[in-house]
């Protein structure tokens, strides 16, 4: 027994956070992972795609209805595609949401991402009906989001791609955000619109 936990305990952190971990996570094998941290995970967080995740400290996720019942309805997950990344700072909470990047997507240090948010990098298809409905549908378009340190997404809102949300900003509940939000401030409604300042 001593020897396995110093066989775990050499093998470093990385590994370390997957084992703790193991029974909290649904991950597609083709997918790159680099942890600095345990996570917390309240809930089965799933993992999917074929791109690189990076992971920083102290992060909390929340996937089912008993750790946060604003969006409890949903769990967390992540996509990330081919050659596409996600990057999570530290001190991140998110809870109930889908974070989908193809191309990239950076989410800072001390982000609170509340229940029931999606954040897109993509439009998934193209707005042009023939290519849209044909069987080769790969001209959608893709720009990388990122939310700045300290921002807060409000519940059920949704990020779109090429958006950046400034530092300390606030996004009110049920929010479409399709275009970037400055630093120190408040936007709601659909689309979002400044309200005010921090």
């Amino acid at each position: 027994m001593r020897k396995l936990l110093f066989l775990i305990y050499a093998a470093g952190r990385y590994l370390c956070s997957f084992i703790v971990n193991l029974l909290n996570l649904t991950i597609d094998s083709r997918i790159k992972i680099k942890l600095t941290d345990i996570l917390k995970i309240k809930g089965v967080l799933r993992i999917y795609g074929r791109g690189e995740i990076i992971i920083g400290e102290n992060i909390k996720i929340n996937t089912r209805f008993s750790a946060n019942p604003i969006g409890g309805q949903t769990f967390t997950s992540f996509y990330v595609a081919e050659n596409a990344q996600l990057t999570i700072g530290k001190n991140v909470g998110i809870s109930n949401s889908s974070i989908v990047s193809f191309s990239r997507i950076v989410i800072e240090d001390n982000v609170l991402i509340g229940g029931d948010c999606k954040i897109f990098d993509t439009d998934f298809h193209s707005i042009n009906p023939e290519i849209r409905n044909s069987p080769n549908d790969t001209s959608y378009k893709s720009m990388p989001v990122t939310i700045k340190r300290g921002a807060f997404i409000g519940a059920a809102s949704i990020i779109l791609k090429g958006v950046v949300i400034g530092e300390n900003s606030v996004i009110g509940a049920g929010s479409i955000v399709t275009k970037s939000v400055p630093a120190n401030e408040i936007w709601a409604g659909n689309p979002a619109k400044f309200i005010n300042t921090v």
